[in-house]
């Protein structure tokens, strides 16, 4: 009924999938605990799967995403009256660590490119770097949705179905222009990257695939998708774009997640002070 309701509410495939994934974990540990109707979940419960995930020394994000999925199924079953009240209320969220993943440094940008063997590989590097897409939505643009001569890139259906656009600069578009040079017959509703393998539409495996080529043949430990997405946000922060603006071009509905790059600029800019400050350069 859960997930009869999450697509009734046209949730993205990969979201209901997160559902099906995350529940089934819990569902099993219930059945495990003796719990089989939710009348019998109680508060106590929910606690005690909480510290079973703590000590089996999962990441706090996942965690927290477990968490939150079970939640959402409690909720459902309030508004659907299958429950009187939601066990999850009288129980708090597992703490996220506060802790910045990884981004992408100049020097390990240019090591990357330079072990792209193919235009296709630079190209996708570049546009991910530039346009801070997700790699979902990277593999579902086709040709029409970029604008060569502006930048403009149209992302048809971000995360929450909902569209959106960002932009690419000359550069990129210089490494694009390369790319679709070998692909002289290409039609504006066909896929703006194709597999190299099958020549249909690259995958997201296709593309952890690729990532996973490019870290081994540079080093970069951190060479993902999300890294070079997070890259583009922090280098966006330190070139003085707005948070906001930023916020819209990465699809994000809120600036709450952009927040945690805000201490790694301030800190660039201490140390910028540091370095060309009036008085100690004038006066020192």
């Amino acid at each position: 009924m859960f997930l009869l309701d999450c697509e009734a509410r046209r949730l993205t495939p990969a979201t209901r999938q997160f559902y099906i994934a995350k529940l089934s974990l819990f569902i099993r540990w219930c059945e495990e605990q003796g719990i089989d109707t939710l009348q019998q979940l109680t508060a106590h419960d929910l606690r005690r799967y909480l510290v079973h995930l703590s000590r089996r020394k999962l990441s706090s994000q996942y965690q927290h995403n477990l968490a939150r999925a079970i939640r959402t199924f409690l909720n459902f079953c309030v508004r659907d009256e299958l429950l009187d009240k939601s066990p999850f209320d009288k129980v708090q969220m597992p703490r996220l660590e506060k802790k910045l993943l990884a981004a992408l440094s100049p020097t390990e940008i240019h090591i990357v490119l330079r072990s792209c063997h193919t235009e296709r590989d630079k190209a996708l590097c570049l546009f991910l770097l530039d346009s801070g897409v997700r790699a979902s939505e990277l593999i579902a643009l086709n040709l029409a949705d970029v604008d060569m001569k502006s930048g403009l890139v149209t992302v048809q259906l971000g995360k929450g179905q909902k569209a959106r656009t960002t932009y690419i600069g000359a550069r990129t578009r210089k490494e694009l222009r390369r790319y679709l040079a070998t692909r002289p017959t290409a039609k504006p509703h066909t896929p703006l990257f194709l597999s190299e393998l099958t020549g249909g539409r690259l995958t997201v495996d296709g593309l952890v695939q690729l990532m996973g080529r490019l870290q081994e043949r540079s080093g970069v430990a951190a060479c993902t998708c999300h890294t070079f997405r997070r890259t583009f946000a922090l280098n966006c922060l330190r070139n003085g774009m707005n948070i906001y603006v930023l916020a819209r071009l990465m699809g994000h509905a809120d600036i709450t997640i952009l927040r945690q790059y805000l201490p790694l600029v301030e800190d660039d800019l201490q140390e910028a002070h540091a370095r060309f400050g009036a008085v100690d350069h004038l006066l020192g």
